[in-house]
């Protein structure tokens, strides 16, 4: 009789792409929730931005799990099997538009030139593919479109399609995107409706309209795009007049929001408390004030995103950034910018730093 506790290479079953998605599709998109869903769905759009430079993208809802988009305007050129995993492991922190597949009923492309002529139009059920070929051509697409209807098997009575909610969380998402314009198309009591997103200012409007959310006004208000080292970084921050109004503070990473912040904001926050203590040391302030992150996150209105090749996370899922080599040239930038604020405008100076003030 065999072993019954042995375990050999016999026993190991290799899935393919689209099976190990759907038996596993906690280990790729967190959970199956709306949360979960938002977060692979924004992945996809993020993913796609990156890639083919699309500056337009039309999102029209047209039933319940059911969606349908066009990305117009596309740069780069595009594979036919864009929508399947190319050659390696499948990675749970990429191939968003492949785990998107796998976890629909129905999926399908199709790819337009630029006069509008047809190229190519592939047709998915789980993940595999039914209608089209695969061929590994590079097209020249000036725009795509993309129908999914989402696979009531997956996704269980954790998930609830809801419009308002759906529309909400791509608005808050366009605010990365300020280069690109984003149309959606809904419905309310059988009347059809349009929205446009559109924030050329990208966080800084985030950020205004979380101040004018507030009881009072602002000072020290601020905002950047650069680049640092190897690294993009986009941030938006201002301190409120007034205590009574919560700190407001919203983290991303390659457009994945970080709800447990991570090595960005803490680049962030040690500018801040930098930028301060440079001011204390040049005014030999440093026995009158005594400065903390702690209390310079009090009034802080603040979002941030960052965008770099290679983000460690701390966990399972992209929850908490770990890059912790990133967080001193953040600093660095972020107190040299600060303390030129401080330096050239007393009265909000005075506001800030009174808090620190040792009685």
């Amino acid at each position: 009789m065999a072993d019954q506790n042995s375990y050999s290479e016999a026993n190991i079953k290799e899935w393919v792409w689209y099976e190990a998605i759907r038996k596993r599709p906690g280990m790729y998109i967190g959970s199956l929730n709306n949360k979960g869903f938002v977060r692979s769905f924004e992945g996809f759009l993020a993913d796609n931005f990156q890639q083919y430079q699309s500056s337009y993208v039309l999102i029209e809802f047209q039933d319940e799990n059911f969606m349908k988009l066009r990305f117009e305007n596309n740069r780069n050129k595009i594979s036919d099997d864009w929508a399947v995993t190319r050659e390696g492991s499948l990675h749970p922190f990429e191939f968003e538009t492949q785990i998107l597949n796998a976890l629909s009923r129905h999926f399908s492309v199709q790819f337009y030139d630029k006069n509008g002529d047809e190229i190519l139009h592939q047709k998915f059920e789980k993940g595999v593919l039914k209608e089209g070929k695969i061929e590994g051509r590079e097209l020249e697409a000036h725009t795509f479109e993309v129908r999914f209807q989402l696979d009531e098997e997956i996704w269980n009575d954790k998930f609830e399609w809801n419009q308002n909610y759906l529309i909400n969380e791509i608005k808050t998402f366009a605010y990365l995107h300020k280069d690109r314009k984003f149309e959606i198309l809904y419905s309310v009591d059988d009347q059809p409706c349009r929205v446009i997103y559109h924030f050329k200012n990208g966080l800084k409007d985030r950020i205004d309209i979380e101040i004018l959310n507030g009881v009072g006004g602002s000072y020290f208000n601020t905002a950047f795009t650069d680049k640092i080292g190897d690294f993009s970084l986009e941030v938006a921050f201002a301190f409120r007049n007034y205590s009574v109004d919560e700190t407001f503070l919203k983290s991303y990473v390659n457009d994945y929001y970080t709800h447990e912040n991570g090595s960005h904001v803490d680049g962030l926050l040690k500018g801040l408390t930098y930028g301060v203590m440079k001011y204390f040391q040049k005014h030999d302030l440093t026995q009158e004030y005594k400065i903390s992150e702690k209390g310079m996150k009090e009034h802080l209105v603040a979002a941030l995103n960052i965008r770099m090749d290679e983000p460690i996370f701390s966990g399972c899922v992209r929850n908490k950034l770990a890059n912790s080599e990133i967080i001193e040239p953040i600093a660095d930038y972020v107190a040299d910018l600060l303390f030129k604020k401080i330096e050239a405008d007393e009265e909000a100076t005075q506001q800030l730093i009174r808090k620190f003030k040792i009685y």
